[in-house]
């Protein structure tokens, strides 16, 4: 592929990637947000209970089939055709199980009606199951475009069903439904648009291949869905469904942002780089673009939102929330590290090196485990900030062999970071310094956030940032046309 035509898939994939994710992000924000004004904190508790069952029960669906579907340089209808037989079989058989252990799952929380919300929150991953190599085809064919418009419109709608059934008194429920229907709603949306349909073929051939790349994503997809997702359940355990809540809430608010960017990245980057996997040059080339990408727009966006934490709940939320900013600044700065964290280990999903992830998450879980039941008995900000700090554990081991394969290893990295940090940091306190002058959570919000974007473009003007200065490159040609 020819170094232009990369730069323009990547730019189009962005731009597109960008629209879909953000846009995705902001409108389950915005409505989450208007749910919570009308819902109390013990209903997200009791849906973010049920997290880590239904995560992993995704995890074992999906398989690492959808990965592997990516990454593989020619793919046949049979490798389609087989990944969609294969995750439908496993997704009935899971759901039959969560079916059977929703009566435990419930006794265990002291929670009677997760009985019921389990049992209908586990049709979502039967209807992903549906959905895994329609995701991988779009996906390697650079269909962005259909792909964002199809997330967007399925977010709206389902959005706004959530919305109505708070409205008329559903409680908990409007938030089960609502995330069943969006589930089901981008399904139909994705076959309108590729309108594919498999063949009458199991492959041995293409399921070997397939579950020799996809089993080691698969066992460390597990690990981390079960570390991540094992801070609800014991939060909902030692504390309390409200206290799950704001758990939920303040890390929800946390990875917003990481997510939107991050995933938005790494979609884009995966399958480019993949093309790209034997030439070391421009594989290190691609990395550092989309590393400093990552860093120049969420490093001040977090500590900006860690800054504004507490007027930011107050407008958006109300004053019912409060407890949740205290752990909202936390899980700011542990959120710093997973989009790097992510990008490192993209590396060897596109080398073709699963069986290193898994190494490193069968290093780096326990620790992380570690980390959690010691805090845990010094509370739940405690508990917080051992995430944050694992976090940056989780990041130091990934470098190991992004230096390896391409020479990028983490001081390489920190020549990179620290700058973007520093400029960062001292954003922050500019917007924690706006807000001390005035009273007003409305006055104090748009004051902080606007003196933290002046003051963070100008210091990346005065640094001569090549992501700034890309940017507006684009934006002129983009003009000019």
């Amino acid at each position: 592929m020819a170094a232009g035509t990369m730069r323009d898939k990547a730019a189009s994939g962005l731009a597109w990637t960008a629209f879909e994710k953000v846009g995705q992000q902001v409108v389950q924000f915005v409505i989450g947000i208007i749910i919570a004004r009308i819902l109390s904190p013990e209903d997200f508790g009791i849906v973010g209970m049920t997290a880590i069952f239904i995560a992993i029960a995704n995890s074992v669906v999906e398989s690492g089939f959808g990965s592997a579907l990516i990454q593989k340089k020619e793919k046949t209808e049979a490798d389609y055709s087989t990944c969609f037989y294969f995750n439908i079989i496993v997704g009935v058989a899971l759901y039959g199980l969560l079916w059977v252990a929703a009566p435990w799952i419930a006794t265990f929380y002291r929670t009677p009606i997760l009985t019921d919300v389990v049992r209908v929150l586990g049709l979502s991953f039967i209807i992903n199951s549906l959905s895994i190599s329609q995701t991988a085809r779009m996906t390697s064919e650079l269909r962005f475009r259909q792909m964002s418009v199809v997330t967007i419109v399925a977010q709206l709608a389902t959005g706004g069903l959530g919305l109505v059934m708070a409205l008329s008194g559903w409680g908990v429920w409007s938030l089960v439904f609502q995330q069943v229907a969006s589930c089901a709603l981008r399904l139909v949306g994705m076959e309108v648009c590729l309108r594919w349909f498999p063949r009458l073929v199991f492959s041995r051939e293409s399921f070997r291949h397939l579950f020799g790349f996809g089993s080691k994503i698969l066992c460390s997809s597990i690990i981390n869905t079960v570390y991540n997702n094992l801070y609800t359940l014991v939060i909902g355990r030692a504390f309390s469904a409200s206290d799950v809540g704001y758990f939920n809430r303040a890390n929800q608010t946390a990875q917003l942002p990481t997510l939107s960017i991050s995933q938005v990245v790494m979609k884009v980057a995966y399958p480019l780089m993949a093309q790209v996997q034997d030439d070391e040059e421009r594989l290190r080339a691609a990395y550092m673009k989309f590393l400093r990408l990552q860093l120049f727009a969420l490093f001040p966006i977090l500590l900006g939102l860690a800054a504004l934490a507490e007027p930011l709940v107050l407008v958006l939320l109300g004053e019912k929330w409060l407890p949740a900013v205290p752990l909202l600044q936390v899980l700011c700065l542990g959120s710093l590290f997973d989009p790097l964290t992510v990008i490192n280990l993209n590396i060897l999903y596109v080398k073709g090196r699963t069986d290193l992830v898994l190494r490193l998450e069968l290093i780096k879980k326990p620790i992380g485990f570690t980390i959690l039941f010691i805090s845990l008995h010094f509370g739940l900000m405690w508990l917080c900030a051992g995430r944050a700090l694992y976090c940056l554990i989780a990041y130091a081991f990934n470098c190991y062999y992004t230096g390896r394969f391409i020479g990028e290893g983490f001081w390489c990295q920190m020549v990179v970071i620290l700058p973007v940090l520093a400029r960062s940091v001292a954003m922050a306190a500019l917007c924690f310094g706006a807000c001390m002058v005035l009273d007003n959570p409305w006055a104090q919000l748009f004051a902080g956030a606007a003196v933290g974007i002046a003051a963070y473009l100008a210091m990346a003007r005065l640094a001569k940032d090549d992501v700034l200065a890309d940017g507006v490159d684009f934006l002129k040609q983009r003009f000019s046309r």
